[in-house]
């Protein structure tokens, strides 16, 4: 496809939504425009309301080129797919074409509903209750459908489980039964065809951890919500191992062919695993001791085992077992002789093993030889967004540029250059934000460490929301804190009160949204991606900074690796982390160019600690308070 004006595109795009020009969105869409022509880095904080996602899908689409758009969230990335890209084919006046792929596990394989259909699951956990039911549900769902995505059909957990296929588990289409059929194998196919390809964090990153097998080729890639991407780097390129996860698979060894004799010793190794892990908590040595001689001993038998699958029964499911098991092995091998740069550690009897720092793998893997935007409405604040660049791979310091220089006219081979350097852009908000919005510290609450704060925490809760008419979200920074902010606010004010946990997370914003004087306490998955503008949401409750537990083993490999560097475990490690977290909580607030409110930090050390600026750097301009009555005033005003 030839290159096309973005800006011509944007302009058709925004008029026929009836907006205004947002300059911040043109700033934006020139700044991608020039990185996916040159081919260099960017990275760009694009606050809410500045139309980001028309800003980079315009001259992504203008530029004739196979741009991935990877996003954090489901609702971020369905919006993208049922809204933003249809309305862009539409007005736009470019051609494209445009698919969603998502992970493997999100779409059902027809090989394993066939097994359930027959009875004879591959069960890797008890089936639920409903599984009879939701099979048959399946199977009128497939003969229907052209996708096969999960997200349109209504089935339990365990159900969908026993009718998925996991990426570590799937054979490949040759050696499968119904691999001509298969739902994943044909969204791949669509993607690989696609000028735009949506997809999610979590399978770019898998794309990355398997040198580059899960998505088709690409110029260029989009990272919206990109504060979030090396949590999920760290998790694709990490191993969890459970017991139980042993046990099942040793019960499905003996479903293909494999003896008793050969399966029993996994599922006893699997036992010794769990008698070790019942004696580990937090960060362990896995070479030494029990740990090391129950991972040993479960990779010895497993890779016994692996050579007994029978294949003559029933192919298809002897090659997804296998492929099962030889995961299940590589993990053992690693777990069991870890990286110096990795870090092991047991929690709720599950074996992690994570990287210490993503940096180094994201950069050869990602920006050595891919150009990148990375955007997100908050990127943590400070000079060039240091600290969320450096923990990503990329460079302050060094030369903005394309990262590689195409072949000459000899036919030389492309030169790759180092590529970490980037261009950065700070998109001025529509918002005002001294206007809008307040930031309270109630300065007379004890400090968290004080005993006395957890019960007058959740009174000034309760006297906030009562303030504000209810319409309070409340996020916490731990399930014990939820739990306590939802008895006091049923117990002291009259307004209805949501929990997560009590509803699924999408009934819970709707009611929260539907019902404005409802208040809605949540904890860390709620800090991100809710978006509810309007009555509905005047109060943002945060109980305190989001700071990573002292105990938490990779904050504690993270600190220890920062100050073998020189730095400082507080200032290099966990003080970006909880400013970046605590603009993202900060920012379920103001929505839209009516939305009025505050946002209450039940935490003194905001307005009183020396390292305070870090974290009100990293905030909106909001206009900042500590006098209570003022608040409470502020707050009637923002209601109807």
């Amino acid at each position: 496809m030839a290159e096309a004006n973005y800006e011509t595109v944007l302009t058709r795009a925004v008029d026929a939504l009836g907006g205004d020009e947002r300059p911040g969105q043109l700033a934006l869409a020139a700044a991608i425009a020039d990185a996916i022509g040159t081919g260099h880095h960017l990275v760009a904080e694009a606050p809410t309301g500045s139309g980001k996602s028309l800003a980079y899908l315009a001259p992504a689409i203008a530029s004739g080129k196979r741009v991935v758009v990877a996003t954090a969230t489901l609702t971020l990335q369905d919006q993208l797919w049922s809204k933003d890209l249809p309305h862009l084919r539409e007005h736009g006046g470019v051609p494209f074409t445009g698919a969603l792929l998502k992970g493997r596990g999100q779409y059902v394989c027809r090989a394993k509903l066939n097994r359930a259909r027959e009875g004879q699951p591959l069960l890797d956990e008890r089936p639920g209750p409903t599984l009879e039911r939701d099979v048959e549900r399946l199977v009128r769902f497939v003969a229907s459908s052209s996708t096969g995505d999960f997200a349109d059909v209504d089935v339990a957990d365990a159900s969908r489980r026993i009718a998925s296929c996991a990426p570590r588990e799937c054979p490949g289409a040759n050696k499968c039964d119904d691999g001509d059929d298969c739902f994943a194998e044909h969204a791949r196919k669509r993607a690989a065809t696609a000028n735009i390809l949506v997809v999610n964090h979590a399978l770019y990153c898998a794309h990355l951890s398997s040198s580059g097998a899960v998505l088709p080729e690409h110029d260029f890639v989009v990272f919206d919500e990109a504060h979030g991407l090396a949590d999920v780097a760290t998790n694709a390129f990490g191993i969890d191992l459970t017991p139980g996860g042993l046990r099942q698979l040793a019960s499905r060894l003996t479903g293909v062919g494999v003896s008793r004799g050969d399966s029993d010793p996994i599922a006893a190794a699997a036992d010794a695993l769990e008698r070790a892990l019942d004696k580990a908590d937090g960060r362990l040595d896995p070479t030494a001791g029990p740990m090391a001689d129950a991972l040993g001993s479960a990779a010895e038998r497993l890779a016994g085992a692996i050579p007994s699958i029978d294949a003559s029964g029933d192919p298809t499911a002897a090659a997804q077992t296998t492929q099962l098991a030889a995961s299940r092995l590589d993990a053992l091998r690693r777990l069991r002789a870890p990286d110096p740069d990795e870090v092991v550690w047991a929690e709720r009897e599950t074996l992690h093993l994570a990287p210490i720092d993503v940096s180094k793998i994201l950069g050869a893997r990602l920006f050595a030889l891919t150009p990148t935007v990375l955007t997100s409405a908050t990127l943590g604040g400070g000079v060039r967004f240091t600290a969320l660049t450096r923990r990503l791979g990329l460079d302050p310091t060094a030369e903005v540029g394309p990262i590689f220089i195409p072949d000459d006219e000899d036919g030389a081979d492309d030169m790759r250059l180092p590529g970490v350097g980037y261009a950065d852009l700070a998109v001025e908000s529509p918002f005002d934000f001294r206007e809008q919005a307040m930031l309270y510290v109630p300065r007379h609450l004890p400090e968290p460490r004080d005993p006395a704060w957890a019960e007058a925490a959740t009174k000034e809760t309760a006297r906030l929301a009562d303030a504000a008419g209810g319409r309070a979200l409340v996020l916490c920074t731990s399930r014990a804190a939820v739990d306590r902010m939802a008895a006091t606010l049923r117990a002291e004010t009259d307004h209805p009160v949501l929990v997560q946990g009590e509803s699924a997370k999408a009934v819970l914003l709707e009611r929260f949204g539907a019902e404005e004087q409802s208040c809605l306490v949540a904890t860390r998955s709620f800090w991100t991606g809710v978006d509810i503008p309007g009555p509905s949401c005047v109060l943002v409750v945060l109980d305190r900074l989001p700071f990573s537990r002292p105990d938490d083993p990779l904050a504690q490999a993270r600190r220890e690796s920062a100050e073998r560097s020189g730095g400082s475990g507080f200032g290099d490690v966990d003080l970006p982390a909880a400013a970046l977290i605590l603009a993202q909580g900060a920012g379920r607030l103001i929505r839209s160019l009516n939305d009025r409110g505050v946002v209450a930090v039940l935490d003194r050390r905001l307005a009183t600690a020396g390292y305070r600026n870090a974290l009100l750097d990293a905030l909106p301009p909001m206009r900042r308070v500590v006098d209570p009555d003022v608040v409470a005033e502020f707050l009637a005003s923002c209601t109807p």
